[in-house]
Parts: C-alpha cells; sequence; structure tokens
C-alpha cells in the first residue's frame, strides 16, 4: 500500500472509530476531543487524527472554537426532528423507486418481511433499528448510486439523531392495520399505496 492509501486508510479508521463512540455514547456531547490524547490512545500520529474530527465536524457530530476546543456537538430537538423527517421520507422514496423498477423478487420479500418486523417492534430503540435496516435494504436495492452515496456519507449522523423515533400513529390497532396494508402493498409492488401507507404512519400524508 503506498504513503497516500495508507494516510487516507488511517483517516478513515479514525473517523469511523470517533463516529461510532458519538453515537453509541461513549463519547457524550460536551465532550473534549484533543487530537494529541485521541491520536496516543489510538496508536496513530495527530494528523489522521485531526483530518477525521474535521469530517465529523463538517456533518455536525463535532463542533469547533478555534484556539478553544474541539468537543462533542449537543444534539437539538429540531434536529432530531428534521432527522426523522428525512428518514421518513427517504424510506418512501427508495421504497417507491425500488418497488417500481426492481425486476428482483428477493429484493420485494425482504423489504417486506423487514417493515413487518418494523411493525411489531414495542421501543423506540427496537423502531429505529429495524427502520434503519428498511432504510439500508431499500437504498440498496433501488441500486440508485446517488441513494447509496447519500445514505454512506450521512450514516453517522443518521443512526445518532434518529434516537426517539417511532411511529406517528399511536392507537394500536390503527398502527397494526397500516402495517399490514404496507406489507400487503409492498409485496404486491404497489409502490403508490405502499408510499401512502408509510407516509400516513409518520404523520406525513
Amino acid at each position: 500500500m503506498n504513503t497516500r492509501r495508507r494516510a487516507s486508510a488511517l483517516v478513515d479508521e479514525a473517523y469511523a472509530a470517533l463516529g461510532d463512540a458519538i453515537v453509541d455514547g461513549r463519547l457524550q456531547p460536551g465532550d473534549r476531543l484533543r487530537d494529541v490524547v485521541l491520536a496516543e490512545h489510538m496508536g496513530i500520529s495527530r494528523t489522521p487524527v485531526r483530518e477525521a474530527l474535521q469530517r465529523l465536524e463538517r456533518i455536525g457530530l463535532v463542533e469547533v472554537a478555534a484556539n478553544r476546543y474541539t468537543r462533542v456537538s449537543p444534539v437539538s430537538e429540531r434536529a432530531r426532528s428534521d432527522m426523522r423527517e428525512y428518514v421518513v421520507h427517504m424510506i418512501a422514496t427508495t421504497m417507491y423507486v425500488t418497488l417500481l423498477r426492481t425486476d428482483n423478487d428477493d429484493d420485494v420479500a425482504r423489504g417486506a418481511e423487514l417493515l413487518q418486523a418494523m411493525g411489531r417492534t414495542e421501543t423506540s430503540p427496537e423502531y429505529v433499528e429495524a427502520g434503519l435496516e428498511v432504510l439500508t435494504h431499500f437504498t440498496r436495492a433501488s441500486r440508485n448510486g446517488v441513494f447509496r452515496e447519500t445514505l454512506r456519507q450521512a450514516d453517522l449522523v443518521v443512526r445518532r439523531n434518529l434516537e426517539g423515533w417511532a411511529p406517528s400513529v399511536t392507537d394500536p390497532v390503527e398502527r397494526a392495520d397500516l402495517f399490514a396494508d404496507l406489507h400487503r402493498a409492498v409485496g404486491e409492488r404497489d409502490h403508490r399505496h405502499a408510499t401512502v401507507f408509510f407516509l400516513a404512519l409518520h404523520g406525513r400524508f
């Protein structure tokens, strides 16, 4: 591996390690991020750590005040609300595109199965995890390179800011009925009704 590729790989590794620590809570909002300490802990030089912190700043997980601090950024309620809206519409869009044009029966069946599992969740953390599986699946199955690259770049901030997500429909019978309708529509490749049912579950239709 040449020097440039190795340096890039170290930045990617530092970015992933720090991002995961922020997402899973090992690094909390307000925690200071000192490149010297982090580099020593990771066993690498300060340069890739600095570049990783700059990338994390660009997606909003880190905030920097020049000559004052670099720290884990807080998450506002507006950021959470915006992310929930984004994920709902991205799932609806990637599902619509997949059902409209895929010729892969397995992708359709798997999507229906994941949505059914999503409907069976009982807590918000379970719902978030199931929803991310649905988003990942339909993004891949859509075969749209822009969708895939957007999700790849946004993965960390999506996982962090989606905490607390749940359906807007709280009545258990109505929710179960909508998920049943959604499951059936996906299985039948009915892209229009599948989109409507998913948006309705989240107060977006």
